[in-house]
């Protein structure tokens, strides 16, 4: 059962020295990696940069605002002399399964296999804050994982680590679960893990976020987008979000509908959990995909998917939402959305254009960021 309590007041950060915006090393490596992701990453940094009226460029010791885009792992963070909040936008985690889907499910048993430093305090904290589901890492904990949850209904399992609702399949019975499942590379399993979990239908997927930048704190409850890619796919198309002052105590106490609420309320219990679970961690920008759908009984089930604890689609809308409450001291909330559309289109008026053309491996996009109001 879930509490107001579950969501802990954001700390408080304290004022930035003066410092310079700067992309962690590899995030600027234009060998990999699409040019539309490269390009809204150089105009996400310069639009931090202007918000807080700092430089942008080469790090200064001590003096940096370090803008990855994954959360990194702590040895990472050290040697970038990461050791305040006040130095990252993002996270900083102390082994890298824990910024992935991995850590939104519990072991089948005790004594699975898992990677050091696991906590299987994360699924007790978390309690009924996400759906029924479970991380495994190897072949056999996950087949047997999944014959226990397609005894009520269809499974979906899912790649940890991919983004925009890809590496994801359904299956319906254990054949099309044995099939799916030999596709596994074991060494990859080993390392990342697989999550299974029940599968929903007529879903919407909310988010729920809290970002800490520079001396000012925000967070939202917002939905998210489909839009279909030059490949038929339904891929992630943006991020409608309702932005307040202050952090997940303040967006919780809004007059919000009894499915909203129930959405900040898991957001607020896994954001808890996880940092219960992994004491170590470091969190300036907290996303969490929370879905509510059908289950296959018939009833409308609502839960955390996963977290996001690095910059993402929804950045461009955090940093306009900033922009608006700078400039409107007296506004109590605003609302911004992004948009990724897969065709070349003349964004609206006023709109932050983060990538309009042809990018040479998905085809013709454009992504912007506007204020709604």
């Amino acid at each position: 059962m879930l509490h107001a309590s579950a969501i802990d007041p954001t700390p408080a950060v304290l004022p930035l020295p003066p410092i310079r915006v700067v992309a962690a090393p590899g995030d600027v490596d234009r060998r990999t990696g699409n040019v539309h992701d490269h390009r809204s990453r150089e105009m996400l940094l310069t639009r931090i940069a202007a918000l807080l009226d700092i430089g942008i460029g080469e790090p200064v010791e001590d003096a940096t605002l370090h803008v990855p885009g994954d959360a990194i792992e702590a040895a990472v963070a050290k040697d970038l002399g990461i050791r305040r909040r006040d130095q990252i936008l993002g996270g900083v985690v102390p082994a890298a399964f824990v910024a992935t889907k991995a850590i939104t499910h519990g072991l089948l048993h005790p004594d699975a296999r898992c990677p050091p430093l696991w906590s299987p305090a994360m699924a007790e904290l978390m309690g009924d804050a996400a759906l029924t589901g479970y991380t495994a890492f190897n072949r056999e904990d996950a087949f047997a994982a999944g014959q226990r949850l397609l005894a009520t209904g269809p499974v979906r399992i899912k790649d940890v680590c991919a983004k925009a609702g890809l590496g994801q399949i359904v299956v319906h019975h254990e054949a099309a679960l044995a099939d799916a499942l030999s596709r596994e590379d074991d060494a990859d399993l080993a390392d990342c893990g697989i999550v299974l979990e029940e599968n929903l239908t007529e879903v919407v997927t909310y988010s729920v976020g809290v970002i800490e930048l520079g001396h000012r704190t925000i967070s939202y409850w917002g939905s998210q987008n489909l839009a279909t890619d030059h490949q038929g796919r339904e891929v992630y198309g943006g991020s409608d979000l309702y932005v307040v002052r202050g952090g997940l105590d303040t967006l919780a106490a809004e007059p919000l509908s009894p499915a909203i609420a129930r959405a900040v309320a898991c957001a607020g219990a896994f954001d808890r959990a996880a940092q219960l679970a992994y004491p170590d961690l470091l969190l300036t920008r907290r996303n969490y995909d929370v879905i509510e759908g059908t289950d296959a009984a018939g009833a409308r089930r609502i839960g955390v998917l996963e977290q996001s604890w690095r910059v993402g689609g929804a950045s461009g809308a955090e940093i306009a939402a900033f922009e608006a409450l700078r400039d409107e001291p007296d506004a109590h909330a605003v609302r911004c959305s992004t948009v990724e559309i897969y065709a070349e289109i003349d964004p609206p008026t006023g709109a932050t254009v983060y990538f309009r053309g042809v990018d040479p491996r998905v085809g013709p996009m454009t992504k912007y960021a506007v204020r709604l109001a």
